[in-house]
């Protein structure tokens, strides 16, 4: 039985491939959210999962699975 070995989860390569996508389209809803979101993520204060979870919960996933 072959099993997929991934080093680092998919998913968390998706989500910081498009965090800077999303935190844009919430820049165009909730400008102050996504510079609080912007700053923490450059600040190291929020895990990816984080800013991730956050910036959905405002604007949606709408990125398809790679």
């Amino acid at each position: 039985m072959a099993t997929n070995f991934f080093p680092i989860d998919p998913e968390r390569v998706r989500q910081n491939a498009y965090l800077p996508v999303k935190l844009s389209e919430l820049s165009k809803v909730n400008p102050e959210k996504a510079l609080e979101l912007l700053q923490a993520w450059g600040d190291g204060t929020k895990t990816i999962k984080k800013l991730w979870d956050e910036v959905v919960h405002y604007v949606g996933d709408n990125i398809q699975n790679l």
